[in-house]
C-alpha cells in the first residue's frame, strides 16, 4: 500500500437543468426516436449545464478546488502539486493547471501538470500521482481537479454523444500520511484497435485550418460495446492480488457513461445497487470526473466511511480500460 490519505473532495456542476425531453425531440424532428437510449441504455434523466458564456471547464475547475481547499481548511499555499485532467482544456498553453494554480494562489514551489487520458483521465491521475508522492520527498499534498466541457465540441447531429454530457469538475486532495490508507494498485488494459473510434479534432489539429467546424466536431463513431468481461476481470484481479472479495469493498465507482454498463458489472462482481450508485441520471455523463463524483455522493449518503475499500473503474477513448483500488 501507498499510504496517502483523501483529505477532501468536492464537485462543482453547471446550474442549469436540462431534461431528456430536449434531445429527444431534438432527435425525433430529425425523424429518429432515441427514448429508449436516453431512458434505459444511458439512463439520463436530467443534466447539470454552465452558462456557455461565463464558463468553461477552467472555470469549473477552479471552483471546486476552491471549494475543495475550504472543507480542508486549508490554502492554495499548502499544496505541492497541482494536476488537472481534462478531455478538452481550455487552455494548452500554458498548461490549464497553471491558471488553476495562479487562480488558487497557491506557491511557486509546485509541480502543475495538465494530464489528459480523456474519460480515464482522473483515474489515471490518482495512480500517478499517488506514485509520484511516494517517491518524492518534498510533495506531501496535491490537489487533483477533473473537469470537462465536453459539450462544447459535441456534433448536434451524433445521436451517440449529443445530450449525453453534463458540465462538471470534481476536485480531491491527497496527503502522506502514517496511517493504514491509501492505494493498493492499478490495473491497465488498453485496446488500440479502438484508436480511431472516438476523434477529436475529428479531422486532426494539423487539418483545423482548413476543414469547416462540423467536420472538426468530435468525431464518434459507433463501435462495439465496452468489454465489461475485461473490466470486470481486471477488478477481479486486483482484489485478488490483495487477498479481497468484491465483498470486502464498500463501494465501486463505475464510470457513469451508461447505466446499462453499471447494471452488467453489477452481476458480473455480483454486488447490489446500494454498493454501485449510478448517479449519472442527475449530472449526466460528466467525462474524467464521473467516478469520483459517485465517490463524493457515496460519502454524503454515508455509504462509504474511514477505512472502507473503495474501487474505481472507467474506461477512455482508444480505449484504456482502468480500475484502481483504495482504502479511504
Amino acid at each position: 500500500m501507498i499510504n496517502v490519505n483523501v483529505l477532501g473532495i468536492d464537485v462543482y456542476h453547471g446550474k442549469k437543468i436540462v431534461s431528456n425531453d430536449t434531445y429527444i425531440n431534438h432527435f425525433k424532428e430529425k425523424g429518429k426516436d432515441y427514448t429508449h437510449f436516453f431512458e434505459d441504455v444511458i439512463g439520463m434523466d436530467k443534466r447539470y449545464l454552465i452558462d456557455s458564456q461565463t464558463e468553461n471547464s477552467l472555470t469549473m475547475a477552479i471552483a471546486a478546488a476552491k471549494k475543495v481547499l475550504n472543507k480542508a481548511g486549508i490554502r492554495g499555499t499548502d499544496l505541492d502539486m497541482i494536476v488537472l485532467s481534462s478531455f478538452f482544456p481550455e487552455f494548452t498553453v500554458p498548461p490549464s493547471s497553471i491558471k488553476l494554480h495562479q487562480a488558487i494562489g497557491a506557491k511557486p514551489e509546485c509541480v502543475c501538470l495538465d494530464l489528459n487520458g480523456n474519460c480515464a483521465g482522473m483515474i489515471l491521475s490518482l495512480d500517478n500521482v499517488t506514485k509520484y508522492m511516494s517517491v518524492t520527498k518534498n510533495v506531501n499534498r496535491a490537489l487533483i481537479v477533473g473537469s470537462d466541457y465536453i459539450n462544447s465540441v459535441v456534433n448536434p447531429d451524433n445521436e451517440l454523444c449529443y445530450g449525453h454530457f453534463g458540465d462538471a469538475a470534481c476536485a480531491i486532495i491527497l496527503e502522506k500520511t502514517k496511517e493504514d490508507r491509501g492505494l493498493l494498485g492499478a490495473k491497465c488494459r488498453i485496446n488500440s484497435l479502438e484508436h480511431n473510434n472516438i476523434l477529436f479534432p475529428g479531422c486532426g489539429v494539423s487539418k483545423l485550418h482548413d476543414t469547416a467546424r462540423n467536420e472538426w466536431l468530435l468525431d464518434w463513431k459507433p463501435f462495439e460495446n465496452v468489454s465489461l468481461d475485461s473490466a470486470a476481470q481486471n477488478m477481479r484481479d486486483l482484489l485478488q492480488e490483495n487477498h479481497l472479495t468484491p465483498g470486502d469493498v464498500s463501494m465501486f465507482c463505475f464510470s457513469q457513461y451508461a447505466y446499462a454498463n453499471v447494471v452488467d458489472l453489477r452481476e458480473l462482481l455480483g454486488i447490489d445497487e446500494s454498493r454501485s450508485l449510478f448517479i449519472g441520471s442527475e449530472y449526466g455523463y460528466t467525462g474524467a470526473s464521473s467516478p469520483f463524483i459517485a465517490f463524493y455522493e457515496a460519502l454524503r449518503q454515508g455509504s462509504v466511511k474511514r477505512g472502507d475499500y473503495v474501487m474505481f473503474w472507467t474506461i477512455g477513448a482508444g480505449s484504456q480500460n482502468i480500475a484502481v483500488l483504495l482504502r479511504y
